[in-house]
């Protein structure tokens, strides 16, 4: 998806639009073209920066006012980072996340595995919040021998007015992010 046309769609779907029909049905596209070590090495540059994955022009046409407020959610020196939106949601990205913490949502009941922008990901949702885990490949080296390769976005309504389909704006949230690894050239 062009970048252009991710910032609409997240637009939209912050703005409130909203759906209370039946979840999309479970996508089986092939992998893109960057492998996931690019993917990685991506986002290993912005696990020490996490706040600054949005810019000053993508936070505003989201409605986000406020600059990013990083949590102590991810292994090692990584950090997360959340936004509150106008719309009363809040938009969390979290990468590499917790392996405790990423196996306990991925063992929950009603846990669903599915695809975000070709890569493998799990989604577990209830009727505040949606949390995805996309994992983009296995970075042996940044933080601990085997850790994953992975990044969760967490969406939650904070008010009565939020949108209602918090895993649409977590699956359009999670395409954004994909798409800024898959920009990223690493090896500069």
């Amino acid at each position: 998806m062009a970048p252009t046309a991710a910032l609409l769609t997240m637009l939209v779907l912050l703005v409130g639009c909203s759906s209370s029909g039946p979840p999309p049905p479970e996508s089986s596209s092939p992998a893109p073209s960057p492998g996931p070590s690019d993917l990685t090495q991506a986002l290993s540059r912005y696990a020490l920066s996490s706040c600054a994955l949005l810019s000053d022009e993508e936070r505003a046409a989201y409605g986000i006012e406020l600059p990013g407020r990083e949590i102590d959610l991810s292994e090692g020196p990584a950090e997360s980072c959340y936004w509150l939106v106008s719309t009363g949601v809040q938009v969390s990205w979290i990468p590499y996340p917790r392996d405790a913490a990423r196996k306990g949502k991925a063992n929950e009941p009603g846990a669903r595995r599915i695809e975000v922008a070709g890569y493998s990901a799990v989604q577990t949702a209830d009727e505040e919040s949606c949390y995805q885990n996309v994992t983009v490949g296995s970075d042996e080296d940044f933080i601990v021998a085997g850790s994953s390769g992975s990044f969760s976005t967490v969406v939650r309504r904070t008010a009565s007015r939020a949108p209602e389909d918090v895993c649409g704006i977590a699956t359009a949230f999670s395409k954004l992010i994909v798409s800024k690894l898959q920009r990223l050239d690493p090896s500069t």
